[in-house]
């Protein structure tokens, strides 16, 4: 016991601590990381959820006792569980009546319903909502969309009333990405073939930050599903640009073409209606011939007007003058009916047709390198740039009769500036928020990395030391024994006198001194003699 608490005693009061620290460092590391192993991982259970489902899952979790985690992302939140199985866990929360993204009440509001104590408003009501929420499910399912809201309105019919109002549907869509036009014209079928009555041009489609994605209040316009006019033009020169592009940049590069396209767009919808009839294409239908042959004799015409002819003897007809009366007459009639090809044509012109179109297209000059090795622009052959805007004329449909204009044209690009915008460097420069699990995971890190050199520096620096286990020995060897005088204690060994700043190891002295010290020590003994032995007796008599 005398041994140990002696060879305490002799690591000076410095190392002691040295020593405690360290091992009082090590013995937290070990524990706290013990402890993080044996705890059981957080794991993704659900994520983007809103605030109102995110308190009733912590709810749940927090009565069935199992460890989670909240973490914050805008107005939506990320629940990480303790569980070693998430699937089983899902599977209970779901049995309990609980899955993610179902706020909106469906069909299942008639499960627990007493049909016989409710009145018809209620029914209705229940119906309408039933109807809401399981569209609104429906479209939250589609890709891009998180979740809906849905407000029907189903006007009834009165009794002997003969005006039927139509149904009309609103929607709101809460969709981070945006949704194309297919994909608002497929949710406005979607309601429109959901709910009777409801025609497409009275649905109404909203997105959570307020835009207008299809209008109901004008039904015979296809404009107020699509976007509106800016964005038809844009949608046309976005397309018609990226088919240059990539055609183009097939051949000179994607970083050696710049494309620009103006679309004029006809926003007109005509209708034609032409009948064609074609004269040199006669065919006999029908031919109808009729012909009419008269003869007739008027005596009255034979007998003059004389006395003779009042005798009751005289001839009343004389055959001469019958036959001066006689008279014939013959009619013929030809009809005949043709029939000629015709041509109905009813022609319906849909807006969105391009009235003219004009592409511009710069090309960057090709580089080579000269004989000094520095690059210099090569302008390329008319033939090329021939067989280059041939390709733009036919990839964009070029037609001279509407007034299209293709140009191509080559020159040389500005070099890009390797200087990044001031707000990209602003961007990147903004330091981002660090979630609960990074700041830990940074604190086991920085924790280990702290013990680890301690270690390095307290244990093992000097256990590696040279020289360390040789004064160890000797200290443990020399027996102690009392100063026979000052002069002896002020004695340097011969060594010192070589090289005044070598390291020498004493084994009385708490790690290493300088040679140099020793000699200005041993000087100011020397001058002064009676106060250094004074010194020396009082620090005996401590000791002892």
């Amino acid at each position: 016991m005398n041994d140990l608490m002696g060879m305490i005693r002799s690591f000076g009061f410095a190392r002691l601590a040295a020593i405690v620290g360290v091992t009082a460092g090590v013995a937290l590391a070990l524990g706290f990381i013990v402890i993080r192993a044996s705890e059981a991982p957080l794991s993704l259970l659900y994520a983007d959820l809103d605030l109102k489902e995110g308190q009733e899952l912590a709810s749940r979790l927090e009565r069935d006792g199992v460890k989670y985690d909240l973490r914050e992302r805008g107005d939506r939140v990320s629940v990480y569980a303790a569980s070693d199985n998430g699937v089983a866990l899902k599977v209970k929360l779901a049995g309990d009546g609980f899955v993610a993204g179902t706020r909106e009440v469906g069909y299942e509001i008639f499960d627990n319903q007493d049909a016989l104590g409710a009145t018809s408003f209620q029914q209705n009501i229940n119906r309408l909502r039933a109807l809401e929420g399981e569209l609104a499910r429906t479209i939250a399912s589609i890709e891009g969309v998180r979740s809906a809201r849905v407000h029907l309105v189903l006007p009834e019919r009165e009794l002997f009333s003969r005006d039927r109002q139509s149904a009309t549907a609103s929607i709101v869509v809460d969709a981070p990405g945006g949704l194309d036009s297919r994909s608002v014209r497929a949710i406005v079928n979607l309601a429109a073939s959901a709910v009777p009555n409801l025609a497409p041009g009275r649905v109404t489609i909203l997105d959570s930050a307020g835009d207008l994605l299809a209008s109901g209040q004008d039904g015979d316009n296809p404009l107020a599903m699509s976007g509106g006019v800016d964005e038809r033009i844009a949608a046309t020169e976005a397309r018609i640009r990226h088919t240059v592009e990539d055609l183009v940049g097939r051949i000179v590069g994607a970083q050696n073409l710049r494309v620009q396209v103006a679309a004029d767009i006809d926003f007109s919808r005509v209708t034609e209606t032409a009948n064609i009839i074609d004269p040199d294409s006669q065919t006999i239908l029908s031919a109808t011939t009729i012909e009419d042959a008269q003869n007739s004799t008027d005596p009255a015409l034979s007998r003059g007007v004389s006395v003779g002819n009042a005798l009751p003897e005289a001839q009343l007809v004389d055959p001469a003058s019958l036959a001066a009366a006689a008279s014939s007459s013959r009619r013929t009639e030809e009809t005949t009916n043709y029939e000629m090809t015709r041509t109905v044509r009813n022609e319906v012109r849909e807006m969105g047709g391009v009235k003219r179109l004009s592409v511009a297209v710069a090309l960057n000059m090709a580089t080579t390198s000269d004989a000094s090795g520095a690059l210099i622009s090569v302008p390329r052959s008319p033939e090329e740039l021939s067989r280059i805007e041939a390709l733009v004329r036919s990839a964009v449909g070029y037609n001279s009769a509407r007034g299209d204009q293709v140009e191509v044209i080559e020159t040389s690009f500005a070099p890009i500036s390797s200087s990044a915008p001031a707000g990209t460097v602003a961007a990147a420069a903004e330091p981002r928020a660090l979630t609960n699990a990074q700041i830990m995971r940074g604190a086991e890190i920085g924790a280990i990395a702290l013990v680890a050199l301690a270690l390095i520096v307290f244990v093992l620096r000097p256990l590696l030391a040279p020289g360390a286990d040789a004064s160890a020995q000797i200290a443990q060897s020399a027996p102690a024994r009392e100063l026979p005088s000052a002069a002896a204690n002020i004695a340097l060994p011969t060594p010192l006198s070589s090289g005044l700043e070598n390291l020498i190891d004493l084994s009385q002295v708490d790690g290493k001194v300088k040679a140099s010290s020793l000699k200005r020590v041993a000087e100011v003994v020397k001058a002064h003699s009676d106060e250094s032995a004074g010194i020396l007796k009082s620090w005996i008599r401590q000791a002892s």
